[in-house]
């Protein structure tokens, strides 16, 4: 990947810009290009957006504003193109595919991934409580991972190009706060957020729930990723899991959107260090775990806006900039088609232009 990385660098200052003016844009044409193992332009003409939907046995605790119901409002309007995202992903030229993974809710009856519905790929109707006992069997987190990876091998049999990540789980801050100070070690007032605007007292018990959590998991000298994820995760964040692994073992591109596909990125990344390598951060989200999760990464996100819907939000008002810097790289003269001295990397000084 390091060389294809190379050329394609090379072919972009040779583009009549200055040097390294795209930014991390550039980067990011070039990560494209080495993970197709080609410095022609990627393309980028098909992409999806997968919508992963689950409840939380936590949320019994009083940590969310608002009951698991709406967890099945919201994944139901994902397939009736009427949430945030939608709106969103029409403008980006995205496909949404809500997917059932784990929803308190009945079977849907749509198997077969397809837009305008919800597939059904439930493993439970929503996780333990986490805070008293594993969120998940052993064996219910790997069925969620192998979920995850095989809708990216799926995508790519589609003809998708490119994949983004988005989640919808009532009260999945909080087992994402959770696996963020276990797989960082970090102390719970650094990775609790206020979710979907908790007051000062729900903030509180939240805060109470996840420190519950943690010791309850540390007590169990527990190392390794999966069973960390298992004992503190959930359906949707595993399901994540086995998306950003799957994207590796197809060579396909994936975007993280904010803090929970994130954490399930950092995660993943803990199972398959080559995760970063297939990975892009599209924002910093506002709930805090994002940015410590991408930082342990090494991931720079491109936009700081505040945001912190899920969704998939983020990752999707990635593909516009994508697009742009792809024309640049695809379209723009060199400077050689100009008769043009190209910029030097040592800065020394050159003819502006040739006679």
């Amino acid at each position: 990947m390091h060389e294809i990385y190379r050329q394609a660098k090379k072919r972009f200052d040779q583009i009549a810009k200055p040097i390294d003016s795209l930014g991390m844009l550039e980067d990011m044409v070039c990560k494209l290009c080495a993970i197709a193992q080609d410095v022609e332009p990627y393309p980028l003409s098909k992409r999806a957006l997968v919508v992963m939907c689950a409840d939380h046995g936590v949320v019994s605790e009083g940590v969310t504003q608002t009951g698991c119901d709406v967890t099945r409002i919201v994944a139901e309007n994902f397939a009736k193109h009427s949430s945030c995202v939608n709106y969103m992903s029409d403008v980006a030229g995205v496909d949404v595919f809500a997917v059932d993974i784990g929803m308190n809710t009945p079977h849907y009856k749509q198997k077969t991934l397809v837009t305008g519905a919800v597939i059904d790929r439930k493993i439970a109707e929503g996780t333990n409580n986490l805070a008293d006992t594993p969120a998940m069997t052993m064996e219910q987190c790997k069925q969620a991972i192998a979920i995850g990876e095989t809708l990216v091998r799926e995508l790519k049999e589609m003809g998708y190009h490119i994949v983004a990540t988005g989640e919808m789980g009532i009260g999945n801050t909080t087992p994402s706060s959770v696996l963020a100070a276990l797989f960082l070690d970090l102390p719970v007032e650094k990775v609790t957020g206020r979710g979907a605007g908790l007051d000062d007292e729900g903030f509180r018990r939240k805060r109470l729930v996840i420190e519950r959590a943690i010791k309850r998991i540390k007590e169990k000298n527990e190392q390794d990723p999966m069973k960390l994820l298992a004992e503190g995760g959930g359906y949707e964040l595993a399901g994540m899991v086995g998306m950003y692994l799957g994207a590796v073992k197809e060579r396909m591109p994936i975007i993280i959107d904010g803090a929970i596909s994130a954490v399930a990125a950092l995660v993943a990344s803990r199972i398959d260090e080559r995760v970063p390598q297939f990975a892009f951060a599209s924002h910093v989200s506002e709930e805090p775990v994002g940015k410590y999760a991408l930082s342990a990464m090494g991931l720079p996100a491109m936009l700081h806006g505040r945001m912190c819907l899920g969704e998939g939000s983020g990752a999707v008002a990635l593909l516009p900039l994508l697009d742009m810097a792809m024309a640049v790289y695809s379209n723009m003269a060199t400077f050689s088609d100009l008769q043009i001295d190209a910029y030097d990397r040592s800065g020394k000084p050159g003819q502006e232009e040739k006679e």
